[in-house]
């Protein structure tokens, strides 16, 4: 019992350090790919499945606007946020807004009767954006 147990424990971990190493190699060459590119011309999904040796192994990458919040400042009852306060923050979420995106790496194996997973996830700047103050 307890070799099978140790077995069943070796085989996982290597079947995640395999998906750890997948992952890892998609998001560096995702970062290469979409180097300089304007995230309209990002494929927002892309799913497809690892050659030999690796043809158990199945990824997906997703591209996802991340959700910023409005930066007001907490205001006393009856006071508002002094207007040059607002714009600013208005402008600052609408440029995170438009200069950052997430990327989400999953790697898939059948397991068992079940699937395991690992996901990692890492983010996208822009750099080209251009800080606007009209909002």
């Amino acid at each position: 019992t307890s070799q099978s147990s140790s077995i069943a424990i070796t085989m996982k971990t290597r079947e995640l350090n395999i998906a750890a190493w997948l992952a890892r190699n998609i998001i560096t060459e995702s970062e290469h790919l979409y180097e300089s590119k304007p995230f309209s011309e990002l494929p927002k999904l892309e799913t497809k499945a690892f050659t030999a040796p690796f043809e158990r192994f199945k990824w997906k990458r997703e591209i996802k606007e991340v959700k910023f919040p409005d930066f007001a400042f907490p205001q006393k009852e009856g006071q508002g946020v002094p207007e040059p306060i607002r714009v600013l923050t208005q402008t600052l979420t609408k440029y995170l807004k438009e200069s950052v995106r997430e990327m989400v790496v999953t790697i898939s194996w059948p397991r068992g009767e079940g699937e395991q997973r690992v996901v990692l996830s890492t983010y996208l700047i822009d750099l080209n954006q251009e800080f606007n103050f009209s909002i």
